[in-house]
């Protein structure tokens, strides 16, 4: 009999972690946004700076259950992208290769590498504003339109983006880009994630787990407080 209760409690207790993981972990969501050298929400150099030079993003937490998905599209008009940089989190609890999952393009075979680390103005960057700790795409294809998109254990906060091509013989300049809201001495919004741009900043991963593991530690919270009252463990 004793065996027979305590599964009839094992049932209530992950019947109830269930229902408060449900409360943690919320509806799907899904935010999307854009910048463009037309609305001023791009400083683009070179023949970039042109108003046909695009970045749209896409973010979701359904894509890949368990993990947010990270879409970001970059459209230029001419001059192949040699690289993209998206910032991630740093600090104690930095953003490395293991919270990155799944990388792929919408160009088969466009990503030659892929590379987590600081990067700052000048060499292969040039008029980055300042310092930024970031994924960077290198290019293994030519093309002026590309999608990358990957899965990570990171939800999203507003952040920084930069992308450059080679150099410009016509107007002795090299053809880069970065969102206006990146400069120097730039504190990124602290607003939560929301549809559109803030302050001509975009979506990118930060230190906070994503919504599967938020779950996990909602039902072994819940499901240990049950049994504690049950006085099962």
């Amino acid at each position: 009999m004793k065996t027979c209760i305590s599964i009839k409690r094992g049932i209530i207790s992950l019947a109830l972690a269930i229902a408060a993981a449900g409360i943690c972990f919320g509806n799907p969501t899904t935010y999307s946004g854009s910048l463009s050298v037309a609305d001023g929400g791009l400083t683009a150099h070179g023949e970039w700076n042109n108003p046909c030079t695009t970045l749209s993003w896409t973010v979701d937490d359904s894509t890949t259950p368990g993990k947010w998905h990270y879409s970001y599209t970059l459209t230029v008009p001419v001059k192949d992208i040699s690289h993209m940089i998206i910032e991630a989190s740093y600090g104690d609890n930095p953003f490395t290769r293991s919270n990155l999952f799944s990388p792929s393009s919408s160009i088969s075979g466009w990503i030659d590498s892929i590379e987590i680390q600081n990067y700052g103005p000048g060499g292969s960057t040039p008029y980055m504003p300042e310092d930024m700790w970031g994924i960077k795409f290198d290019a293994a294809i030519d093309a002026t339109y590309v999608t990358v998109c990957f899965d990570s254990d990171r939800m999203p906060v507003w952040g920084d983006f930069y992308s450059k091509d080679g150099f410009s013989m016509c107007n002795d300049e090299w053809s880069a880009l970065y969102n206006t809201g990146f400069t120097i001495g730039d504190y990124d919004p602290v607003a939560a994630a929301a549809n559109g741009s803030l302050q001509n900043h975009l979506l990118v991963p930060d230190t906070i787990p994503a919504p599967g593991a938020i779950l996990l530690v909602c039902i072994g919270t819940t499901l240990t407080g049950a049994l504690r009252r049950r006085g099962m463990i």
